[in-house]
């Protein structure tokens, strides 16, 4: 074999150079686009069975980049072929979501193709798949439309954050496992906590610090020398729901308590808050279901609450009374007075009834039992939105009466403050 001249080997020898140099530029572009290279592990979906991912971070945590992140996985993964982009508004959704720093366009590599085509309102990838942008001012877009993903951004901002859940809901019907994620900095409204509280959830925090790295000092010296300690700091930095003040009972103070299952349990005390009218405007008949363990701790097992006559609302107490063998079921009786007796023996026969009147307001009756959740003597088995809802809105300027919360106080204060007695009660 003949000698390589000079000339060829100088030629190999450049040519091995630039193929070398051309995988390391290759490698380096597929890093650069690896996100499982970069992300912090609260920003990557969570294992399990869920249907809502929600992220309730500071500002600055990186949420936007971790929401476009799991969009652009769904859709190289094929899990999502039909999408939903939600922002307040539509200019939000193409500047925040598509065309912002950590947007699909920019976090997406060249070669996966996805293109935001504007007059359409939606961004299309090879593979077909579509994410179409909306702006929750209008929700009722999602009126028609179906998908089998969908990504919420900033949502506790939004003016009608219900109407969104509620056609998106209805909206994410395709696919084997539909799902959604919410990203947001937290504020203390309604339809968040409702989301908190559904089994479905899974939540992410964080804070603004844990992404110090990607931040301006300038900006992390600013928040913590202006914002760090007060409650608007809590709120926008560590992204804490702060409650409004003057209630007695936090997101905290339940979530920390909330069980899967029930313990063994010694007595069984179902509370009633009676509504003797029936009509579209009357209010609930509160129906609550409570128990307590060996150790004097309590447990919320159930909430039965529901809009109906009295004597339909009596033999729905009598029916749970029998299916969770229950000791008790205590009456409030300013309304009634002795006709709630009488009427009971009639509908719901077989049950031990004890009766009370309210001589307090709501609010002072209620303290005492705000008082043993921070004593952590009080859990929730499950989840129990509309009643949780009560417990964490209501102040003493609440219009609307807390019926389900009122039945909750009745029971624990029985089941917490006095011990059972057969002398106490009418049995029936």
């Amino acid at each position: 074999m003949p000698p390589i001249s000079d000339a060829r080997r100088v030629t190999l020898q450049t040519l091995l150079r630039l193929v070398r140099s051309e995988q390391r530029r290759r490698t380096m572009l597929l890093q650069r686009y690896d996100w499982t290279l970069h992300a912090r592990p609260t920003q990557l979906p969570p294992p399990g069975d869920w249907k809502i991912w929600l992220i309730l971070a500071g500002r600055g945590f990186g949420k936007t980049r971790a929401g476009a992140e799991t969009i652009r996985r769904w859709v190289q993964s094929g899990q999502c072929q039909r999408i939903a982009l939600i922002a307040q508004t539509i200019d939000e959704a193409r500047s925040v979501m598509v065309e912002g720093n950590s947007g699909l366009l920019s976090v997406s590599a060249p070669w996966e193709g996805a293109v935001y085509e504007a007059q359409k309102k939606h961004v299309i990838w090879p593979n077909g798949t579509l994410a179409t942008l909306y702006g929750a001012e209008h929700p009722e877009q999602l009126r028609g439309p179906q998908f089998d993903g969908a990504w919420i951004d900033e949502f506790a901002k939004f003016p009608d954050p219900e109407a969104i859940l509620t056609q998106l809901f209805l909206s994410l019907r395709l696919g084997r496992h539909p799902r959604a994620l919410i990203t947001t900095t937290p504020r203390p409204i309604p339809a968040l906590r409702a989301l908190l509280t559904r089994q479905d959830t899974v939540v992410t925090r964080g804070s603004t610090f844990e992404n110090a790295d990607n931040l301006s000092q300038s900006f992390l010296d600013l928040a913590r020398r202006q914002f760090e300690g007060m409650p608007l700091g809590d709120q926008e930095l560590y992204g804490e729901m702060i409650e409004p003040p003057g209630t007695l009972w936090t997101s905290a103070l339940i979530e920390e308590r909330r069980l899967s299952q029930t313990p063994s349990l010694v007595r069984i005390v179902i509370g009633v808050d009676p509504a003797l009218s029936h009509n579209a405007h009357s209010d609930e008949t509160g129906i609550v279901v409570t128990g307590q363990d060996a150790q004097g701790s309590a447990y919320i097992l159930a909430d039965h609450s529901m809009q109906a006559p009295p004597e339909e609302w009596m033999r729905r107490v009598g029916e749970i009374y029998q299916a969770f063998s229950a000791h008790q079921v205590v009456l409030e009786t300013n309304a009634g007075g002795d006709l709630l007796p009488a009427l009971f023996k009639r509908f719901a026969p077989g049950i031990s009834l004890k009766l009370v009147r309210a001589q307090k307001s709501k609010w002072t009756r209620a303290e005492p039992i705000a008082l043993l959740y921070r004593q952590r003597k009080v859990f929730h088995v499950g989840t129990f939105p509309e009643l949780e809802r009560q417990m964490l809105t209501y102040t003493p300027h609440t219009a609307q009466s807390p019926d389900r919360m009122d039945a909750l106080v009745w029971a624990l204060s029985i089941l917490c403050f006095e011990p059972y007695s057969v002398a106490s009660v009418w049995s029936f």
